[in-house]
């Protein structure tokens, strides 16, 4: 199949920005076809919702295909610029937070609970009455941090649900040491992870709109020990979209050729469980203008060598400067050609 570009931006932007024009001419030239408006970040519209519709049929008279991307639970720290202290990077004020296993609360990170699925289903829902057909959510949909032990919400209120659901007598302190897989554990340990992969799995169930494709972003190396369980999101959302290969956005850490492995091991085994759905790539650079334009490009081939077809640029919230929309322009028919030699010898 023939590489599809995409990016991500703000409606605020799209309607209002003084360079929009010369930024749609760059996005253009790339090759870029699909453009993805921010929409529900934290627990509130990233943009009003007036200008979210707006920006739609703007990008459709300009030629693009629109969809939107959420940040469903919020965010460990600042992902989307930490440049721009104007962010609103705080949950809304009525959700929980979500709770480490040591009993603290993990800041601009939310519990996954009934009010903040109620409240991103009725956002989902909007955004279908829009006319938008596609809406991903970021990868901070998960319940722990890459690497560690086994994680999950040890609040109060998931501890309670996990005692009910599986009839069992658990306070913090022996979740945790199941969390942590200690020996004669082991039946709790698994109940655990389940617990945690049905709660990630029900919100993609439970956000699902009418009309409205659903895609989740799936973390570097995220499993069911993170509450990430791609076999399970498939099954109850079949034509689920996915993303991986989220890591390694700048030259200090791309560089590592360890870390270019390790980012090739976890692409491979998340598309391994994927199968036959559309995957998109994770072609970041953050924080702004930190990858060098080799590094980018080298990415971007990475990611065709391992199968990836549909390229998703992202940047946070800041626009990616001139040098990489340059280099995509000047590459963008030595990847094509490349993506077609690899479809042709696969047969």
């Amino acid at each position: 199949m023939a590489l599809s570009f995409n990016y991500d931006m703000s409606a605020r932007d799209v309607m209002h920005h003084p360079e929009i024009g010369k930024r749609f001419e760059w996005m253009k030239q790339a090759g870029v076809e699909h453009v993805w408006l921010f929409a529900y970040f934290y627990g509130r519209h990233e943009s009003d919702p007036e200008d979210i519709y707006r920006a739609r049929k703007r990008l459709l008279d300009e030629g693009f295909q629109t969809g939107v991307i959420s940040v469903p639970v919020g965010h460990p720290g600042n992902s989307l610029n930490p440049d721009d202290d104007t962010l609103e990077l705080q949950i809304k004020n009525t959700w929980k937070y979500r709770v480490d296993r040591n009993g603290k609360n993990e800041y601009f990170c939310s519990c996954i609970n009934e009010e903040m699925i109620n409240d991103n289903r009725k956002a989902a829902e909007e955004y279908a009455q829009m006319g938008f057909t596609r809406h991903f959510f970021d990868d901070d949909l998960r319940l722990g941090n890459w690497q560690g032990p086994i994680q999950g919400c040890f609040c109060d209120e998931c501890i309670e649900k996990f005692n009910r659901k599986y009839n069992v007598k658990c306070d913090r302190a022996l979740l945790k040491r199941a969390a942590d897989e200690e020996k004669g554990l082991e039946e709790l340990t698994q109940k655990w992870v389940a617990f945690n992969c049905d709660k990630v799995t029900g919100f993609m169930k439970d956000t699902c709109a009418a009309g409205l494709q659903s895609g989740v972003m799936v973390m570097h190396m995220g499993d069911e020990r993170h509450g990430i369980s791609i076999p399970d999101i498939k099954k109850v959302v079949p034509d689920c979209l996915f993303r991986v290969g989220e890591m390694f956005f700048n030259d200090e850490s791309y560089s590592d050729p360890r870390l270019r492995e390790m980012l090739k091991e976890g692409v491979k085994n998340h598309l391994a469980l994927i199968g036959e759905n559309t995957v998109y790539s994770e072609t970041t650079v953050f924080p702004a203008a930190s990858m060098s334009t080799e590094n980018f490009l080298h990415r971007m081939n990475t990611e065709i060598s391992l199968g990836l077809r549909n390229i998703f640029l992202m940047s946070g919230t800041w626009f990616y400067s001139e040098p990489y929309w340059k280099t995509i322009i000047e590459n963008r028919s030595a990847l094509e050609e490349k993506a077609a030699r690899l479809d042709a010898q696969k047969g």
